[in-house]
């Protein structure tokens, strides 16, 4: 489990109040050092084209900005009836004690949209997620956690998402609870995927992300 204080690869968690100490986190991913490492642990899946791109200069003192590192991860693509595609990556944490979701976008001018944050828990004790691809490859015995956020202007924007905030998108479906931890053969928390949606119908969404995280 990546569960750093501190630093992590030039990342700076700026949280209120507060010695560094307390500073904890699992770090998904900051997209350092580079392509390989993108390519190994995300996979992709609609018209979203993805690359390592080197981290837009900063506009005057912006602390979130350098927490970036050098590198970002740039999503752009055209939509179809708002929905462009997405990122998606496995997760494996042993413990958990995390509270919300943090993510770093940097948006353009011209790309602008929302980011759908989807989580999926392990309900059947199986440490898998089983989809259906008849149906939008919705979770078959598990449950899937959606909450979405806007896509901002230009300069990096941290986003910070109680876990409370996300809603339970499949009813019915799994056990309806929020259960990241392992415990009893599940698996807790064990997928995330991002997934752009454009302002207009026919549209298109360009933007990067930094610093995917959990933390308290």
């Amino acid at each position: 489990m990546i569960k750093r204080s501190v630093l992590a690869l030039g990342l700076v968690v700026w949280l209120a109040g507060g010695a560094f100490s307390q500073f904890s986190f699992y770090l998904i991913d900051n997209f350092e050092p580079g392509e390989a490492r993108a390519a190994a642990r995300w996979w992709k899946f609609g018209n979203l084209v993805i690359k390592v791109a080197p981290k837009p200069k900063a506009l005057g003192n912006d602390l979130i900005a350098e927490s970036c590192g050098e590198t970002s991860l740039s999503l752009s693509g055209d939509s179809e009836n708002w929905y462009v595609g997405g990122i998606g990556t496995d997760l494996d944490i042993p413990e958990f004690d995390y509270s919300r979701f943090q993510i770093d976008i940097y948006g353009t001018r011209d790309g602008g949209g929302k980011l759908s944050v989807e989580l999926f828990d392990d309900d059947n004790q199986n440490f898998s997620i089983e989809q259906d691809p008849a149906n939008n490859y919705m979770p078959v015995y598990d449950d899937k956690w959606v909450a979405e956020v806007p896509i901002q202007g230009e300069g990096f924007t941290r986003i910070s998402i109680p876990f409370s905030a996300f809603r339970d998108v499949n009813p019915g479906v799994g056990d309806d609870i929020w259960n990241p931890v392992r415990n009893d053969g599940s698996g807790g928390l064990l997928k995330l995927q991002l997934v752009a949606i454009s302002e207009q119908q026919a549209g298109k969404v360009s933007f990067l992300i930094d610093n995917v995280l959990l933390t308290y």
